[in-house]
């Protein structure tokens, strides 16, 4: 049965990059099924990223309502997190949102949101509201709706919200880490129902809310593998510091000094917003067969990843931060071809790409095994062997949709 839903999302077209993802695919194929979408969003967002070819792709049938309100300069937010600041500058930007922006530096958008949506509803009554994030600022709006209205509110988890990367670097303070644990609790209690994008998150929210669903992010369409004359391994998003895979640029150092005919063939590409410090690293600085390219759109993306041979995802190298499945593991996973993943033991991540059959994951610690496998593809590649997973399904945005919108009709 058709529903009227609302969703309220901070990224969205023009927005590109990774965030803005999930919800695009999301809303089109609800509208597919013939529910009734009305987005919320910002004006004047602060994106980091603009795609505009993503506004070609939102189904005419969705309607899309901009929220004004009140954007920090981006020296505050992290719009410029890679560029060249001082640690001390760093730091003063870290305990001024610490103490005055919780709970992130989207807080200004939180009371012109309820009031927009709460006006809206009047007129447009809805079945549901998701809320979408980070940032998490939109929870909160979702709480206030869910406790001063009768709507029926799903808060969907992106990425975690009190283990939140970005927090474990902005909050020094005991006292803003309870803060958060609260807040998190709160959404959690009155929500009526939780969406997550990894299984261990999935898990540790249920103990809170019975009504929590693992919901990966899927990708929207399969991307057909085509033939390169180099051997192409490819890393597509940001890359923080504490995502730097120093052991793979020593292994990929190693082999093209052994060997020539891998001298000759390899090609390393990095696509997207990649921290100073690992481009000035001393092991990356020695690779000479690399090429490191901005941003490019997801139509050009695809064409990408689609001559390459090996995929590259890595994931938090920081302890306690184990369940979060980067978007571009989907993205990947939609092409068929091998994905390599550096990650911890017992992560999300690596469970994922042992589940799916669709490559190997190695530790940030490990040399041999993950020497002895780049090799391994590289010989596959030159034997001609054609690279080309079987992929599930399930995964399909157009599938995952089906299972939200049994979600929604359930409220």
């Amino acid at each position: 049965m058709s529903k009227k839903i609302g969703i309220l999302t901070y990224y969205w077209p023009p927005a590109g990059g990774s965030g803005v993802q999930r919800w695009l695919r999301f809303s089109n194929e609800l509208a597919a099924l013939g529910h009734d979408i009305h987005v919320f969003t910002f004006k004047s967002a602060s994106y980091p990223i603009i795609d505009n070819e993503l506004t070609k792709k939102v189904d005419s049938k969705i309607k899309v309502n901009f929220i004004s309100g009140f954007e920090l300069p981006g020296f505050l937010t992290n719009k410029n997190s890679n560029s060249a600041e001082s640690f001390k500058s760093a730091g003063v930007k870290s305990f001024i949102r610490e103490l005055f922006f919780f709970p992130d530096s989207r807080k200004f958008l939180i009371t012109p949101s309820i009031k927009f949506i709460k006006k809206y509803i009047q007129k447009n009554p809805l079945d549901c509201l998701i809320t979408s994030g980070p940032p998490h600022s939109m929870h909160l709006v979702g709480l206030k709706l869910k406790n001063t209205t009768n709507l029926k509110w799903i808060a969907d988890f992106r990425d975690p919200w009190s283990n939140f990367i970005q927090n474990k670097f902005l909050n020094k303070l005991e006292s803003t880490k309870i803060k958060h644990e609260n807040k998190e609790n709160q959404v959690l209690k009155f929500s009526d129902a939780v969406l997550t994008t990894s299984k261990s998150l999935n898990n540790k929210f249920k103990k809170k809310n019975h009504n929590t669903f693992y919901t990966p992010s899927g990708f929207e369409n399969f991307i057909k593998p085509e033939i390169h004359n180099k051997f192409r391994i490819l890393y597509a998003g940001s890359m923080k510091e504490f995502q730097n895979p120093i052991n793979l640029w020593a292994v990929l150092k190693e082999l093209i000094e052994s060997d020539n005919s891998f001298k000759n063939l390899v090609e390393i590409v990095l696509i997207g917003n990649i921290d100073k410090n690992i481009i000035e690293n001393k092991e990356f600085r020695l690779l000479q067969n690399t090429k490191i390219v901005s941003y490019l759109s997801k139509n050009n993306l695809d064409k990408e990843i689609s001559i390459s041979e090996l995929l590259m995802v890595c994931s938090v190298n920081v302890e306690g931060s184990n369940d979060i499945i980067p978007g571009k593991f989907f993205h990947y996973l939609s092409s068929g071809k091998r994905i390599l993943g550096i990650s911890n033991k017992g992560t999300d991540l690596e469970n994922i790409i042992k589940e799916t059959k669709s490559g190997m994951s190695f530790s940030y610690d490990n040399h041999t095994d993950l020497k002895n496998y780049i090799y391994k593809c590289f010989g596959d590649y030159k034997g001609g062997k054609v690279n080309n997973q079987k992929i599930d399904n399930k995964f399909l945005a157009s599938n995952i949709a089906i299972k939200i919108d049994k979600i929604v009709s359930k409220l």
